[in-house]
């Protein structure tokens, strides 16, 4: 019997991201199974990004504009007007291996009712410099098997996937509402969250997608929240209602440590000191000892060579 073939609309947001959409769109165009469309949604760009896409991909690709309103309402747009079953996104400083979307196809096939089909990835640094996260806690398995302890994965490691290695489909993601609008940071560990929640993600530890650290204009490091991001403080409000198998709600309050954690550590390296110190007061951090520890001592370090009076 032939297996139906999965149609897949890739959705890229765009928002002054000209110096890096070309090596973005190339890699899904050199994809060894193409994608049925692709969006680009220019979310008000004024770097020309935009206008190139239309030159050079015009007729490749679906281009919309729409006024400025963040990655979110960007994504959400671009389900909103895809036109097949399944979405996969693409940042537009990140890029794809050709292999991608053949392995996207294969977890399809392999496990349907997975909620999210997922890839292993890697950070770039730099020209040729390419970095393994730290994911810790998978399940042993072959390449292609099922994660059901996304938060205990996240917990004690790196995300095992990223934003521009998720491929959901457009039913589930109406279903659980997609991204939420206007929230600084976390709205991919939202969508991560929610599908996790409603069973196990399809998960290949074959590397087929690369987060590039040495883009330009990251959002992360140019809004660095100072408090515990929304879809945390939603975690914990599920994990407080005690509702949840209590292993499931353990592992949930470790990730959202860990959340704290990796905050802390931002504001610190940027010099923000009491919002690093308000973050690490929070008792959650202390769930995850080690490195509540040596951020604990980080900070205290910075705080002495911010007030060198005090200290002696």
């Amino acid at each position: 019997m032939l297996l139906r073939i999965p149609t897949i609309s890739v959705v890229i947001p765009l928002y002054n991201k000209r110096a890096h959409i070309e090596r973005a769109l190339q890699s899904v165009f050199s994809q060894t199974l193409k994608p049925d469309e692709v969006i680009v949604v220019d979310d008000g760009s004024t770097d020309g990004g935009g206008e190139w896409v239309l030159q050079e991909y015009g007729s490749g690709v679906r281009y919309l504009r729409q006024p400025n309103g963040g990655v979110s309402r960007a994504r959400n747009r671009g389900i909103a007007e895809a036109s097949y079953d399944y979405v996969a996104f693409l940042d537009a400083d990140d890029r794809w291996e050709p292999h991608y979307l053949e392995e996207i196809h294969l977890l399809i096939h392999r496990f349907p009712k997975a909620t999210a089909f997922t890839t292993a990835y890697q950070f770039v640094l730099g020209d040729q410099d390419y970095v393994d996260p730290a994911v810790r806690r998978l399940a042993l398995g072959g390449v292609r098997t099922l994660l059901d302890n996304f938060f205990e994965v996240c917990a004690h490691g790196d995300l095992p996937f990223h934003m521009s290695s998720l491929c959901m489909t457009k039913a589930l993601l109406n279903e659980v509402g997609g991204f939420p609008e206007g929230e600084p940071m976390g709205e991919d560990q939202d969508l991560f969250s929610k599908a996790a929640l409603r069973g196990a993600l399809a998960y290949s530890r074959r590397v087929s997608s690369f987060y590039h650290m040495d883009a330009d204009n990251r959002a992360c490091l140019n809004n660095i929240p100072e408090q515990e991001c929304p879809f945390s403080q939603r975690l914990v409000s599920l994990a407080e209602r005690g509702e949840l198998a209590p292993e499931l709600r353990e592992s949930i309050l470790d990730y959202t440590a860990g959340h704290l954690l990796h905050l802390a550590s931002l504001n610190i390296r940027a010099g923000n000191l009491s919002a690093a110190r308000r973050l690490l007061e929070d008792d959650r951090c202390r769930r995850r000892w080690k490195r509540y520890l040596w951020w604990q001592t980080r900070y205290l370090l910075a705080s002495m060579r911010e007030h060198p009076a005090i200290a002696a």
